[in-house]
């Protein structure tokens, strides 16, 4: 070290210390955990160049560049010493903020501070080394994304990522923190812990299908038929299973997760619920990389399963009963740039789960056959994703992102009847940053294909009669049978190309305010296609005789069949699944203007967002406003209001069922010799027209109170569901008889409506706790929700006298049917707290999360109706379900090898308490489950 830079250290540190002893711990920055100097007192015009507010579109990167940035943002001279900023990069910033705000929170994981020269108005960055006020730790595990985000954006860091004790390495697993997020009744099934595929979740009381999941700001949605994935769905002969979480990705991958639930910005649409967007990390300055592995297992696992289920869990023969599972995670990251300017990451990782079962149900054992065999589950996740700062004003981005799913299935009781179901896809983006004079342009091209597909290992499923040469079925039942084949290929693929140009204009005043105003155009293009490529069949309709031939029909057997003295079987009737494709193209487009605008201390933000397309001919105008009023002009009082529309996407299930019947043709014939007979062609049972849009209107008032250095954040969301889209009968509709289609086919309808209220409350303290140096960061969260949603999905299929709402009877009360409250998502109150405790002397870092979800009844169809005075009504009951307490911990070790070098250890301990939570799924009667008991995952891994 030259004695220059020594000085200039020395005299840095020295500065640092002035400002401990000069301001103590120092002054919190508006919703930013802080320190900001006070050397000198400042006149009321350097004070008002602070405190001006400004629009700040700043992504992360290298901190030279971004501080060039800010002073063009800004207005303001920023004069830095460059040896400071050796290797150092910037947290990116995005909102309207005040000069001061942004600048802290833009050198927030730096390193440096900064001092304000009142001799010649410029910033002055120095180096903050050392020691007590100045020290940055990232102490908020929720938090908003910008200074104004009128409560209605909240941001998981990257701490409270790493940190989080969600073993399954999913975005929705983080999501559990979030107060307005509902989570699936099965998410957490005791029967079923093998199961790696992100969890359905529900945004405020909306379906969960209709929220907007992103990369980047590039959706990721799998609009095919993201509903069906339970058990039926996966044994359709038409279908392969799908999610709207188009691509999984993993949770290792991320900078931060930002979910939007309320006063969404006009630049969002696509979603009746909320909009999760997923902020890949970006490269370190130096060439870093790690590698981990963890898994756990069914011996790591408690189990608690219902009486009625034993049986079946002892002898599962299918993923409804998991009770032996391996689950395993390999991780690897390499990062760096390459010059200053250019910096590259490549990531992967590869998740898998075994699950070993019995091939046969009821524990039956065949001497003839295999009676184990594995189901397998898989998601990959490959992404390089790269940064130039081309210049000042210009950088440029590009990702490329494979994350391809795998599950293997089998049929229990069936030979050759294995299927392997593929999900999630390619996505690539390029996105290109451009600081104009006026604005600053974001253009971002998108491209992606996302598959829910099927691979059989057979075309053809027959369903023969159990023979000494069919001998590989269950003799111990009815008509013994000996099952084999599956249905064939299907190939469901959605391919999209997205474009957006977003403008950030510069802010003036006018009329006594500030405005900055942001607008954007979107243009999409996708193609969503169902096809089976080669024909299929099915048999199972066989003739028995005493034949001894059967030539070449290999839908024949001669072979003596169980229990009796016929010895031929053969197929006298099948269905022929002919090849074909369905394809939907859909044009679509959207155009949005925002204006951020603040009278002195009300800010407001009025926008509109207008949509259409080509596949529902439909155009949307989506008002959106969002205001708030500063009581004391310094953020520690804030009203906060807002009214709000928000349009949800197109699903293309709705088309690709169109016609996809009139492929299925049925045979006839009279003997093993006569020819086939062509007998009819399958009558349509869903026939496709347009629908409208499904819209959620929404209103919410709030208060954000910063009291003894704690931020309180009081929220309360009104949303009403209008034009839901369900499904119903011709005749109830009264749409025409058509030919081609049965006489009573199916129809969508937008006859669904929902409406719910929903309270949150966040208390987050701004100061980390510190005691016998360890740093303790809290936040406590309270969620209530009170909701109206009687129909559970699209495919929910409903009579008269629902289309009608027609009164029924819920709990011994008479109600309209649209007040029914819905059969899943439906915990009314929860309550969390975050806890995450870092131990430097011992390099540990220790984390936990504790959930209380509060009882509630659970709806129950009883299929039965009762009299009400000459009134024939349906009877729906209500099944109690206690509440539910987890406590679920993480406990992350490091044993440092060298410089920027260590080995680390993570154990999560899922439910740490064992505690025996009970639930109950839909169904006509009430059949209690439970949720998984204590799990253990072990990580070791590797970073350098």
């Amino acid at each position: 070290m030259t004695e220059t830079t020594s000085r200039r250290t020395r005299q840095a540190r020295e500065w640092s210390l002035r400002v401990v002893q000069a301001a103590g711990v120092g002054v919190l920055a508006a919703c930013c955990v802080l320190a900001l100097p006070a050397a000198q007192a400042r006149t009321d015009a350097e004070q008002a160049l602070l405190t001006e507010v400004h629009s700040f579109s700043i992504a992360s990167q290298d901190l030279a560049a971004a501080l060039i940035t800010f002073g063009q943002q800004s207005g303001l001279q920023v004069s830095v010493d460059p040896d400071l900023l050796q290797g150092l990069a910037s947290t990116a910033i995005s909102g309207h903020l005040s000069s001061e705000v942004a600048l802290s929170r833009l050198l927030q994981s730096s390193g440096i501070t900064w001092d304000y020269d009142a001799g010649t108005f410029t910033f002055r960055l120095l180096h903050s080394d050392g020691e007590g006020a100045l020290e940055l730790h990232n102490t908020v595990v929720l938090g908003n994304t910008e200074e104004n985000s009128y409560m209605g954006t909240t941001v998981i860091g990257s701490r409270a990522i790493k940190a989080f004790p969600g073993a399954n390495g999913d975005i929705t697993t983080l999501l559990q923190m979030h107060p307005s997020v509902q989570f699936s009744t099965s998410q957490q099934s005791s029967n079923t812990p093998g199961e790696i595929a992100p969890a359905d979740i529900s945004i405020n009381g909306a379906k969960y299908y209709q929220n907007n999941f992103m990369i980047d700001g590039i959706s990721i949605n799998n609009d095919l038929d993201p509903g069906a994935h339970d058990y039926n769905a996966v044994r359709r002969f038409d279908s392969s299973p799908s999610r709207s979480h188009g691509i999984a990705l993993d949770a290792n991958l991320l900078e931060e997760v930002r979910v939007y639930d309320s006063n969404v910005p006009a630049s969002y649409g696509g979603f009746n619920g909320g909009v999760v967007d997923a902020i890949t990390r970006r490269p370190t300055r130096q060439m870093h990389g790690n590698i981990s592995y963890s898994m756990t297992r069914s011996e790591w696992t408690r189990y608690h399963i219902a009486d009625g289920d034993q049986d079946n869990f002892n002898n599962a023969s299918n993923e409804n009963f998991q009770p032996d599972f391996e689950k395993t995670t390999l991780r690897g990251t390499l990062e760096g740039h390459f010059t200053d300017d250019f910096g590259a990451i490549f990531s992967f990782s590869q998740k898998r789960s075994v699950i070993p079962l019995k091939a046969y149900s009821n524990g039956y054992t065949n001497p003839n056959a295999d009676n184990e065999k594995d189901q397998t589950r898989s998601l990959d996740n490959y992404m390089v994703k790269t940064y130039w700062n081309v210049n000042d004003r210009l950088t440029l981005d590009a990702s490329l992102l494979y994350a391809p799913g795998e599950d293997l299935y089998f049929r229990e009781n069936a030979l050759n009847s294995e299927f392997t179901t593929s999900n999630g896809g390619t996505q690539g983006s390029l996105k290109a940053t451009w600081i104009a004079d006026t604005a600053t342009w974001t253009h971002n091209l998108a491209v992606s294909e996302l598959s829910s597909s099927r691979d059989a290992e057979s075309d053809d499923f027959i369903n023969w009669y159990y023979s000494d040469v069919k001998n590989w079925g269950v003799t111990t039942a009815t008509t013994p049978r000996s099952a084999e084949g599956s249905y064939g290929d299907l190939e469901q693929v959605q391919k999209r190309l997205d474009y957006t140009a977003d403008a950030v204009w510069q802010t003036f005043q006018f009329a006594g305010a500030s405005h900055t105003f942001n607008t954007g155009i979107q243009l999409g293009y996708t193609r969503a296609s169902w096809e089976r490529e080669t024909e299929a069949s099915s048999v199972t309709t066989l003739a028995r005789d005493t034949g001894t031939d059967c030539g070449t029909d290999p839908l024949c057997s001669v072979g003596k069949l169980y229990n009796s003295s016929n010895t031929r079987q053969w197929a006298n009737a099948q269905n022929i699944y002919h090849a074909g494709r369905i394809e939907v193209d859909e044009k679509r487009y959207a155009l949005y203007i925002q204006d951020s605008m603040q009278f002195g201390n009300l800010g407001l933000r009025p926008g509109l967002r207008y949509e259409g397309d080509d596949y529902m001919e439909k155009k949307t105008l989506a008002p959106r406003f969002s205001g708030d009023y500063d009581f004391f002009g310094d953020r520690s009082t804030v009203l906060v209001f807002g009214a709000n529309r928000y349009y949800g996407r197109n699903l293309y299930k709705m088309r690709l069922d169109d016609g996809r019947d009139q492929l299925n043709s049925r045979y006839r014939r009279s003997s093993q010799s006569s020819p086939w007979t062509y007998l009819s062609t399958v009558s349509g049972e869903v026939r496709f027209s347009s629908l409208d849009i499904p819209y959620d209107d929404e209103w919410m008032v709030g208060l954000n109170q910063q009291w003894l250095n704690t931020d309180f954040s009081l929220k309360y969301v009104h949303r009403a569901g209008h034009d839901k889209v369900v499904k119903s009968y011709r005749n109830v509709v009264g749409a025409p008889v058509v030919d081609g289609y049965t006489s009573n086919y199916y129809v969508y309808t937008n006859q669904g409506s929902s409406e719910s209220d929903n309270v949150t409350l966040t208390i987050t303290p701004r100061d980390e706790l510190k005691l016998a140096g360890t740093r303790t960061s809290l936040q406590w969260a309270f969620g209530w929700m009170r909701s109206e949603d009687s129909h559970r999905s699209y495919d929910s299929i409903i009579n008269r006298d629902e289309y009608n709402d027609s009164d029924v009877i819920y709990d011994g009360k008479r109600i309209s049917y649209l007040q029914l409250p819905p059969d899943n998502f439906n915990r009314p109150w929860t309550l969390r707290m975050t806890s995450i405790t870092e131990i430097p002397q011992w390099n540990i870092t220790w984390s936990n999360f504790l959930r209380y979800r509060g009882p509630y009844k659970q709806i129950i169809d009883t299929g039965k109706e009762i009299d009400d005075n000459g009134e024939s009504l349906a009877v729906y009951e209500a099944a109690q379900v206690g509440g539910a307490a987890t406590w679920d911990m993480r406990v992350d070790w490091e044993l440092p090898t060298g410089k920027d070098q260590a080995l680390f250890v993570g154990v999560d301990v899922k439910n740490v308490t064992d505690k025996i939570n009970e639930t109950i799924s839909a169904g006509s009667s009430a059949n209690v489950r439970y949720e998984t008991g204590r799990q253990y995952w072990l990580e070791v891994g590797y970073r350098f």
